[in-house]
């Protein structure tokens, strides 16, 4: 963070300044978060407590205040304060109601949006308090944090941090603070010379006139809910729809046994899998004259010189050219999904050592504020994936074992599926969500169900 004025401040990035917009606009759209499934001993808050203070003096942006940046108007910047301590909720929920609470609270405090002053992150802690000295409790760990800062993978970084605080493992690690990470913009621009950015950015415009060229069916759309309001009141009117499917572990090695021997990646079987559930759903009228376009979420960390680490706490997500398939071209067999999966690779390949993916963080900023105006369906994609990876979660810490991370997210304004993927100590798990009642419930949970089915077949067969 740069001195100014006897303080540590830090200007939001482009990207940055236009989600944290679009949580003050739109009911906190865009926020993600994890719920943290823990067995073990009793956490107190006290505990809690010291675990993220350890943790505020590793991260900057746990101890920095948003505030407004006077220097360019309907910008923001981040105050770093030694004294703030961010927003911490404790629930009491009872033992039995352990996996539904968390998620139920999550529709009712979702749409709470960014506010000048306060922290971007805030922790939850629910528990039974009927059960204060029992040392084999249920207990959920929850971290909520504005896009702007923050991605699934350093949220989940973060929320392996914290546990290893909790149980005081790695002391050293908390010694010393990071530096404040930079803006997905600036490791663009150390990455990339001028004239390799104007190059860059020059062959994904031609791409994407091709791509809109060879792709010129009319985009297939999930059937919409009926609602009585106009679309650019949905982030008012809707709430989050959360489904979640898993493989178990060994579903999930047999998955990425399969995808070794198929040379696919876990991120092409899982969007073939989507794909295939998605056109299941669609009018059988329209298969001839439609096409499926799915929107591809990509991590920029790997892609800029030098890599970035995962450990900073920070946004650093744009994207490849979109996906485009004839519907009436979906497979339905096992090895037609893995042909597709093959196809699906190749064209993020393709995308990817195109550069398209630091194209396309160039201007991930000028996009999000584009989308801050009216809902339209005409450039909105069928639907879209965002895979995680594989993250840094152990099964054990100290005295707590770690069940399950689930992520959940706010997509009040998203009016179409988006599906979350994740491999959290060797199960991998989906989260189909969308802006319900826009997107209907059974639709997601449908979409969900579809695409573990079609997995479980690939790896069957």
């Amino acid at each position: 963070m740069s001195s100014k004025s006897g303080s540590k401040q830090r200007i939001l990035g482009t990207a940055e300044n236009a989600l944290i917009e679009t949580s003050r606009q739109h009911q906190g759209h865009m926020k993600v978060g994890e719920v943290l499934h823990l067995q073990g001993p009793y956490i107190s808050l006290d505990m809690l407590i010291a675990a993220i203070n350890r943790l505020q003096r590793r991260h900057p942006f746990l101890r920095s205040r948003l505030e407004n940046n006077s220097t360019k108007p309907g910008t923001y910047l981040l105050a770093e304060d030694d004294t703030f301590s961010p927003k911490i909720l404790t629930f009491a929920r009872k033992h039995e109601d352990r996996l539904n609470f968390c998620l139920q609270e999550w529709r009712n405090r979702e749409k709470e949006p960014a506010v000048i002053g306060q922290g971007l992150v805030e922790f939850w802690l629910l528990q039974d308090p009927e059960d204060h000295d029992n040392e084999n409790t249920f207990t959920e760990i929850v971290i909520i944090g504005e896009h702007s800062i923050c991605d699934g993978i350093s949220l989940s970084t973060l929320a392996h941090e914290l546990l290893l605080s909790l149980s005081q493992g790695d002391a050293n690690m908390f010694a010393n603070s990071l530096a404040c990470p930079i803006t997905m913009e600036d490791a663009v621009r150390q990455s990339l010379s001028a004239w390799n950015r104007i190059a860059t950015f020059s062959k994904f415009l031609l791409a994407m006139i091709r791509w809109s060229v060879a792709n010129n069916r009319r985009v297939a759309r999930l059937p919409l809910g009926t609602v009585d309001f106009p679309l650019d009141d949905m982030a008012k009117n809707s709430f989050t729809g959360l489904f979640y499917g898993r493989l178990d572990k060994e579903q999930t090695q047999t998955l990425m046994e399969k995808c070794r021997r198929e040379n696919v990646t876990v991120t092409s079987a899982v969007s073939s899998a989507i794909l295939c559930s998605t056109s299941m759903l669609l009018p059988n009228e329209d298969a001839q004259l439609t096409q499926l376009v799915m929107a591809i979420a990509a991590d920029t960390r790997r892609r800029c010189i030098p890599s970035m680490s995962n450990n900073d706490l920070s946004y650093q997500v744009s994207g490849t050219m979109a996906f485009a398939l004839p519907t009436n071209n979906t497979p339905t067999t096992s090895e037609g999904m893995w042909q597709l999966a093959r196809v699906f690779g190749n064209h993020v390949k393709t995308s990817v050592d195109a550069g398209q993916t630091l194209a396309l963080a160039m201007i991930m900023g000028k996009l999000y504020q584009k989308n801050l105006g009216a809902v339209t369906l005409r450039r909105a994609p069928t639907c879209g994936i965002s895979n995680w990876g594989l993250l840094p979660f152990h099964e054990q810490y100290g005295k707590w074992q770690l069940h399950e991370m689930i992520p959940i997210g706010n997509m009040v304004r998203m009016p179409m599926p988006f599906f979350l993927v994740q491999t959290v100590n060797g199960k991998l798990t989906i989260c189909c969500n969308g802006s319900v009642p826009v997107v209907p419930l059974n639709t997601l949970e449908s979409l969900c169900n579809g695409t573990i089915d079609n997995l479980r077949q690939m790896i069957e067969h």
